[in-house]
């Protein structure tokens, strides 16, 4: 058990990039969460307003992370997933709500 979080660890900072994917990945459940429960008590989107405000600063951060540890493919393709995650499921969520 040990071993494989430590392997899991290694794979993580092997590009810091995908550690800054996975903190992005909570950052928008958590707000995707906030944001459900505050629907009953007139919850307006300000919270995933936020999220996308902030998501798209981290977006581009993570993608220049990315391009220094792997290249300029790896620049693109974090660019992407960042995308996908910080921008474009807090926008879905929110419409589903």
């Amino acid at each position: 058990m040990v071993s494989q979080l430590v392997e899991v660890g290694s794979w993580l900072l092997e590009n810091p990039a995908r550690l800054l994917v996975l903190i992005s990945m909570i950052v928008t459940w958590c707000v995707g969460v906030a944001e459900y429960n505050g629907r009953r008590s007139g919850g307006s989107g300000w919270l995933t307003l936020a999220r996308l405000v902030t998501g798209a600063v981290f977006t581009l951060f993570t993608a220049i992370v990315a391009g220094f540890y792997g290249g300029v493919g790896a620049f693109f393709g974090y660019l992407a997933i960042q995308v996908m995650v910080s921008i474009v499921t807090p926008i879905v969520w929110l419409e589903k709500m």
